[in-house]
């Protein structure tokens, strides 16, 4: 990766190049240290020198923080898209079937419970993409700053519909599971009654 190369290349870089200054600034001082002749000539030089190595490393420090910032937005960009893609395919993963009896509800409802588990770990990830977007909006303007608002809006409409949708379908399997069960109350009570009317009808009217 281009950032990891420039940053060994900043590290050995500067590292030898110190090493080398330090080398030329110590036979500078001695020079000046032993009364050389051209000693005005010799600090003007070594002044020249820091202030060259000074500007380059300037360089190489501003060069590395393009980098990574760079580095920064391209992350965002690829979290953003995996995780809209993500959330997406949550959503299509919803089904429409609500069960046809309570036994098909109940392990329905069951399925439904571990489906919103499952999406509740994306809910970091989005929670990033958000903060991560906040946070790159300020280091940047205009179009970039927009193009950044575009992709974590995508993400955070698509995962308000998500959660909209899989609380909708929750409440739907609750309604569902809370109807069979009143039928089967109902049944349960009319087939007593019937059992009861059948005891009635069966014992001996009275002469």
């Amino acid at each position: 990766m281009l950032r990891d190369k420039f940053r060994e290349f900043s590290r050995d870089t500067s590292s030898i190049g110190q090493e080398r200054v330090d080398g030329v600034n110590g036979l500078a001082d001695a020079l000046i240290a032993a009364g050389h002749s051209e000693n005005a000539t010799v600090a003007e030089w070594k002044d020249g020198l820091n202030e060259a190595w000074a500007d380059l490393l300037e360089l190489i420090d501003t060069r590395s923080q393009m980098l990574a910032a760079s580095y920064e937005l391209h992350r965002f960009y690829h979290d953003a898209r995996e995780t809209l893609a993500q959330v997406q395919h949550k959503q299509k993963q919803l089904p429409d079937e609500v069960g046809r009896d309570l036994n098909t509800a109940e392990a329905m409802q069951r399925m439904h419970t571990a489906y919103e588990h499952d999406i509740q770990a994306l809910s970091a990830q989005v929670r990033q993409v958000q903060e991560d977007a906040a946070r790159l909006e300020k280091a940047y303007a205009g179009e970039k700053a927009a193009d950044i608002r575009r992709h974590e809006q995508a993400v955070s409409e698509a995962w308000a519909e998500l959660r909209g949708s899989s609380q909708g379908r929750r409440q739907l399997l609750l309604d569902t599971v809370d109807k069979f069960r009143f039928l089967r109350a109902v049944r349960d009570l009319l087939l007593w009654m019937d059992g009861v009317r059948l005891q009635i009808e069966g014992q001996e009217r009275p002469r």
